[in-house]
């Protein structure tokens, strides 16, 4: 099993429960010195001084692979490995960050965003970040 970020919409429990059976919600973290953005989808990018609310799942392989496709891996979508803090222990956890220059900011879908403030619900995240996040434009 690894660690896995979720920021957007696989922080939806009922949504990992389908696509990620063996996936297990372990809690929450930050991601320091990156900022949540929608390009149609979200993604994090580096921006000094921001953080990112993170829910932190552990994975199965077979999670992992129905992960890459969801999310478009290599092409959409690249994994990345981040040291964060969950439960007062310091892990190495894989998040998946869109490819440069892909898309232009742009806000996520009705249902896309709802999906992702069940999951911000679900790990008990505050939503104004993305709620800022859904109504960025520059």
């Amino acid at each position: 099993m690894k660690y896995y970020l979720a920021y957007g919409s696989n922080l939806n429990r009922k949504q990992m429960k389908s696509r990620c059976p063996d996936a297990v919600p372990v809690g929450s973290c930050v991601v320091n010195d990156y900022e949540l953005v929608f390009r149609g989808v979200a993604t994090i990018e580096p921006k000094p001084g921001a953080s990112v609310q993170c829910g932190v799942w552990k994975i199965s392989k077979a999670d992992e692979v129905s992960l890459d496709r969801y999310e478009g891996y290599p092409r959409l979508y690249v994994k990345q490995d981040f040291r964060v803090t969950v439960n007062g222990k310091t892990v190495r956890a894989m998040a998946y960050v869109m490819t440069d220059g892909i898309r232009r900011l742009s806000p996520p879908s009705t249902g896309y965003l709802l999906t992702i403030a069940e999951g911000y619900d679900d790990f008990g995240l505050d939503d104004k970040p993305l709620t800022i996040a859904a109504i960025r434009r520059d």
